[in-house]
């Protein structure tokens, strides 16, 4: 009799939760309708991750609260999803192109949908209308109320754009990390003639270059893992990039703070005497971003990599202190830049320096520049360039280069 009495209590108790969850107030978004945004709209680069396009997440377990009588930040007075008047929703006439719109119809740099996904999100926000209720709150949504609570609240010190787009200025790494379970790929092109060599050698396009490639895993948002090779000295590198602090509107000192720890492995051959244990080198090295204004960002990265001699019978250290900036042109078009003085320590020739532009286009950020260094590791660049101050003319002390990064 017991038993019977438990399992009818669990049942009513089970068949109450169910009301609940599927009942008035209790929005969902259709898994048609999340499958259309998540390939269309919340893909790399776009309405995902920490610091989304237009600060508007569609992430699966974010389109509700960020879209459901949330004001556009584009057109502030219209909403995302307007449960009152769904046609003037301002993300149906964003993926319908209509009149009005600011910006581009979405989704960017894509085709446009297909007619019957339009319907289907269509249908999805006609079928929320009146569900406000009678003092006019917002919808809710697993017991939180969503637009002007739970949305607001998530937005509330958030930063709209992150201090640098790339995890790099050149060659000193940000305080960037890319988001939970990301992947980053990352190239980096030194050519090692500098542009003196003239129209003859192409400014240094003809001439060898030095090249590494990397892939980074994101475990969490906070804490990453990269393993690197490059041909100049036939290096390997990994190193675990962590988080501290992150940037926050809200703060009056808006800052980022981020270690970078790693060790890597020379392969080339070494002069006689070597032992195994001189091929590796050690890096830590500590990125300070602050985002001055939207447009303008600053970097501090004091650094030691240990045996960066390593051709040399005595080992021997470098500390530096790096210095860079980014500042916006256009929304996804900055200058970007970076000195690099070495404090202490082995020294190659002169401080490391660059100059160049950086492009934003969704997933990728591409950046092209000139520099005095054709190091790639953090061994390599921390103790300077090759190319130094006591060369006469400007174009002996800078060659091309470039990076590309991409997450997926």
């Amino acid at each position: 009799m017991k038993n019977s009495s438990f399992l009818s209590l669990a049942l009513l108790a089970g068949f109450v939760s169910w009301g609940y969850a599927s009942g008035p107030g209790q929005e969902t978004v259709p898994a048609d309708v999340k499958a259309i945004i998540g390939h269309s709209c919340s893909v790399s680069g776009c309405h995902r991750g920490r610091f989304p396009t237009g600060n508007l997440n569609l992430e699966p377990d974010k389109i509700l609260a960020s879209t459901l009588n949330v004001p556009s930040g584009e057109a502030p007075d219209r909403k995302y999803v307007d449960t009152a008047d769904p046609e003037k929703s301002y993300l149906l006439a964003k993926i319908k192109g209509q009149p009005g719109i600011v910006g581009a119809r979405m989704p960017a740099q894509r085709d446009p949908l297909a007619d019957d996904q339009i319907k289907a999100i269509e249908a999805w926000i006609q079928s929320l209308k009146g569900s406000q209720s009678a003092g006019g709150d917002s919808p809710r949504v697993a017991g939180g109320s969503v637009g002007g609570g739970q949305a607001a609240s998530a937005r509330k010190g958030a930063a709209r754009k992150p201090a640098f787009w790339g995890t790099r200025i050149i060659n000193l790494p940000t305080a960037e990390t890319i988001d939970k379970r990301g992947v980053l790929f990352r190239v980096s092109h030194r050519f090692f003639p500098p542009l003196s060599i003239g129209e003859d050698g192409a400014y240094g396009l003809d001439g060898p270059a030095f090249v590494l490639l990397s892939l980074g895993y994101a475990i969490t948002d906070r804490f990453m893992i990269t393993v690197g090779r490059t041909n100049l000295n036939q290096e390997w590198e990994a190193y675990a990039d962590y988080r501290l602090f992150e940037l926050s509107e809200s703060s009056a000192v808006p800052l980022s703070g981020t270690l970078h720890v790693g060790a890597s492995l020379v392969g080339v051959d070494k002069p006689e005497g070597e032992v195994w244990a001189s091929r590796f080198r050690f890096s830590a090295l500590f990125s300070l971003s602050w985002k001055v204004t939207d447009r303008l960002s600053l970097l501090a990265v004091p650094g030691f990599a240990s045996n960066t001699n390593f051709m040399e019978p005595d080992s021997e250290g470098t500390f530096s202190l790096g210095l860079g900036g980014r500042v916006l042109v256009f929304d996804d078009l900055s200058i970007i830049g970076e000195w690099v003085p070495v404090l202490a320590g082995y020294k190659i020739f002169g401080n490391g320096w660059g100059l160049g532009l950086e492009k934003k286009i969704g997933g990728h950020v591409f950046q092209v520049f000139v520099n005095n260094d054709f190091g790639l590791t953090a061994a390599q660049f921390l103790p300077g360039g090759d190319l130094g101050q006591f060369q006469t003319r400007f174009f002996d002390r800078m060659r091309f280069g470039f990076n590309i990064f991409r997450t997926f």
